[in-house]
C-alpha cells in the first residue's frame, strides 16, 4: 500500500494544483464582497455511525493446513463491527457553491476477521515460485480501514442555464437501485457490505472529474457533458471493487483467498495498464435529459473502463496452459498482451475500456396511479471470460475462464413500476405505503454456445444467451414515520436462487436513527470447497452461508 501511494504521489501533486486553481474560484470579487464573510454561511453536516453484523449460518472458511477442510465453526460469529464518520461542509455564494465531504471508517478486527487474514496468510505461504510467509493484502488496512475525501468540488454558474462543476464528485444516471445499467460513470466497492448498503452513495467510488450542464429551455431539456482526466484518477478508483481479497464478502469458497497473494502461486494481480484497459487514459460521457409531453427521457453515451473486470490469463502460466477438452481452444493473451509477471502469476485482473450507449423513459400512468420507468443500454464490445471446465476437468488452466476474453455485443434493459399502495386496512401502517417492482434483462446478441463463455471466472456457471432478474421493494410506515418496516425482494429467473432482506428503521427526532435487518440468501447450487469441485454456480451461490444479521445506529446532524 505505501509502495502504491507513492507511486500515486505525481499524480495527486498535479490533482491537487489543478483543484487549488479551481477553488480559487471561491475568492473572486463576488465572494470576497459577499455581505458575508468568507468564513460565514457554511452549512455543516453529516452523521456518525455504529455498524455490527453477525453470521447467521456457518460460512466456509477453508483450513490450507487440512486439505481445506472447514476451519472452524463461525455461526453467530460477530462478521463486522464498524465505525463511520461523516462530515459535509457546504457553502453557497450565490453564483457558486463549495461542498467538500470527508469520511473515515475504523473496524474492530473480530475472531472471523482475523481467521479471514490467517487463513489468506497460510495460502499465500504456499507459493511455490517464492518464499514469501503471508498475504499482500492485510484486510484490515487494506480493505476495511478507510480516511476519505468523498467530495470535494467547485460549481460556478458562467451563464444563465450554464453550469461548471469542478473536482471530486459523484454524477448518477439511470433509474435502477441494485443493479446498474445506466449508471456506468462510477465502479462501486463491494468489498465490506457487497451490494445491501441502501445507500448507493456510499458504495460509489467518486470521480475526479469536469462535469458541464447546459438547460435548454426551448426544448424542456439540458444536456450534460463529462470529462474524467485518467491521470488524475488513480487505476484503483475505476471499476467495481468485488471482494477477490479474500475477506467477508468474497465469494463461497473463496474467503481467506487473496487473488494476489493465492494458493500454490495462482496469482491474479491487478493490472492497470493493459492497453485496451489502461486507466490513466481518459473518460468521456454525454447525456440529454427533457421532458415530451407527459413523458421524461435521456438519452447518454460514455466511453471508459468498464465496471466488471475480466481475467486476462497468462499464456506462458507457470502451472500450465492447453486446450479444453470440450473442444475450448486457449485464445492466449487479451489482444496479445499480457504484462504482470510471466513467471509468478496465472492472470491479472484488468477493467477493458468499453462504449455504452443508452436511454430511459418514465412518466405516470394515471390509469395504475403509478410510475413507469424503463432504462435500456447496449455496449458493442462487452468483455466476458470464456472456459467452462476448470483444470481438474480437462480445462485450459486450474479455474474455470481461464481460456481466453472475449467481446460481444450486449444489450441491457429494465423495467420498472412505482406504486403507493395503501394497506392501512390490511397491515395497519400509518399511511399507504411505497411498492416498486423491476426487472432486468441481459441479453448477448451474437451468442455462441461454443464460446463457453462464464459469468464468472474462477466459477463453471455458463453464460445464457438471455439472463433476467427481478427485484421488489414494500416500504411501510409506522407511528408518525417513526417506525419504517421495509421488505427487500429478489430472484434470478434464469439461473436460480434469491434473496429477501426485511428490515426496520426506527427514527428517535432528528438525530437518531437504528436500523436492524436480515440479509438471507438462497441458491440453486454453490461450490463446496476452494480449489476443487467446480461446478455450475452462478450469482447467488457465489453468497452461500453468508447470511447475516445486521444493525446499525446513526447519530445525524
Amino acid at each position: 500500500m505505501k509502495t502504491e501511494l507513492r507511486l500515486l504521489m505525481p499524480s495527486i501533486h498535479r490533482l491537487s494544483a489543478a483543484c487549488g486553481i479551481a477553488l480559487c474560484g471561491m475568492f473572486s470579487p463576488d465572494i470576497a464582497f459577499a455581505d458575508q464573510g468568507l468564513f460565514d454561511g457554511w452549512e455543516v453536516g453529516g452523521y456518525v455511525r455504529a455498524h455490527i453484523s453477525m453470521n447467521l449460518q456457518d460460512p466456509y472458511l477453508a483450513d490450507p493446513a487440512k486439505g481445506g477442510e472447514p476451519r472452524g465453526d463461525y455461526k453467530n460469529d460477530v462478521s463486522m463491527m464498524r465505525g463511520t464518520a461523516r462530515l459535509n461542509l457546504f457553502r453557497d455564494f450565490g453564483k457558486s457553491q463549495v461542498n467538500l465531504t470527508v469520511r473515515g471508517v475504523r473496524e474492530y478486527e473480530t475472531r472471523y476477521l482475523r481467521d479471514l487474514q490467517r487463513t489468506a496468510d497460510e495460502y499465500a505461504a504456499t507459493d511455490l515460485f517464492s518464499d514469501r510467509s503471508r498475504s499482500s493484502v492485510r484486510l484490515m488496512d487494506d480493505v476495511y480501514n478507510d480516511l476519505d475525501v468523498r467530495e470535494l468540488w467547485w460549481q460556478v454558474e458562467i451563464a444563465a442555464g450554464t453550469t461548471l462543476k469542478l473536482g471530486k464528485q459523484q454524477v448518477v444516471w439511470g433509474e435502477t437501485d441494485f443493479f446498474q445499467s445506466m449508471d456506468v460513470i462510477h465502479g462501486y466497492d463491494f468489498r465490506w457490505r457487497s451490494f445491501l448498503e441502501a445507500e448507493n452513495e456510499e458504495l460509489r467510488k467518486p470521480l475526479w472529474m469536469v462535469n458541464f450542464n447546459q438547460r435548454v429551455d426551448a426544448w424542456d431539456g439540458s444536456m450534460q457533458l463529462i470529462y474524467i482526466p485518467g491521470p488524475t484518477n488513480p487505476g484503483y478508483t475505476r471499476g467495481n471493487n468485488y471482494d477477490v481479497e479474500g475477506g467477508r464478502w468474497a465469494n463461497t469458497p473463496n474467503r481467506g483467498i487473496t487473488f494476489a497473494s493465492a494458493p500454490f502461486g495462482a496469482d491474479v494481480p491487478y493490472n492497470y495498464s493493459h492497453p485496451g484497459a489502461r486507466q490513466r487514459d481518459d473518460s468521456f460521457g454525454m447525456r440529454w435529459n427533457a421532458t415530451a409531453g407527459e413523458w421524461g427521457y435521456s438519452l447518454a453515451a460514455f466511453r471508459g473502463p468498464s465496471q466488471v473486470p475480466v481475467i486476462n490469463p497468462n499464456p506462458n502460466s507457470p502451472l500450465g496452459v492447453q486446450d479444453s477438452v470440450s473442444g475450448r481452444t486457449f485464445l492466449g493473451a487479451w489482444k496479445g498482451q499480457y504484462m504482470s509477471d510471466p513467471g509468478s502469476t496465472v492472470g491479472e485482473l484488468i477493467f477493458p475500456y468499453i462504449t455504452v450507449f443508452g436511454g430511459s423513459v418514465n412518466r405516470y400512468l394515471v390509469g395504475i396511479d403509478s410510475v413507469f420507468s424503463s432504462e435500456v443500454s447496449y455496449i458493442p464490445h462487452a468483455t466476458y471470460n470464456v472456459g467452462v471446465l476448470a483444470g481438474e476437468a480437462g480445462g485450459c488452466a486450474f479455474f474455470p475462464g481461464f481460456c481466453g476474453v472475449v467481446d460481444r455485443p450486449v444489450i441491457k434493459t429494465m423495467v420498472r413500476l412505482d406504486k403507493q399502495v395503501d394497506l392501512t386496512s390490511v397491515l395497519k401502517t400509518g399511511r399507504p405505503s411505497f411498492l416498486s417492482i423491476q426487472l432486468f434483462n441481459t441479453t448477448i446478441t451474437k451468442f455462441n454456445r461454443a464460446d463457453e463463455i462464464v459469468n464468472l471466472a474462477g466459477f463453471s456457471g455458463r453464460t445464457k444467451r438471455n439472463s433476467t432478474l427481478i427485484t421488489g421493494i414494500l416500504a411501510m410506515n409506522y407511528s408518525n414515520d417513526r417506525i419504517n418496516p421495509t421488505l427487500a425482494l429478489g430472484s434470478d429467473l434464469t439461473y436460480g436462487g434469491g434473496f429477501v432482506i426485511p428490515s426496520v428503521e426506527f427514527a428517535f427526532g432528528n438525530h437518531w436513527r437504528i436500523k436492524a435487518e436480515a440479509d438471507i440468501f438462497f441458491n440453486r447450487r454453490s461450490q463446496e470447497r476452494a480449489l476443487t469441485g467446480f461446478n455450475d454456480t452462478n450469482l447467488f451461490g457465489y453468497f452461500a452461508g453468508n447470511n447475516q444479521l445486521a444493525v446499525r445506529a446513526t447519530y445525524q446532524f
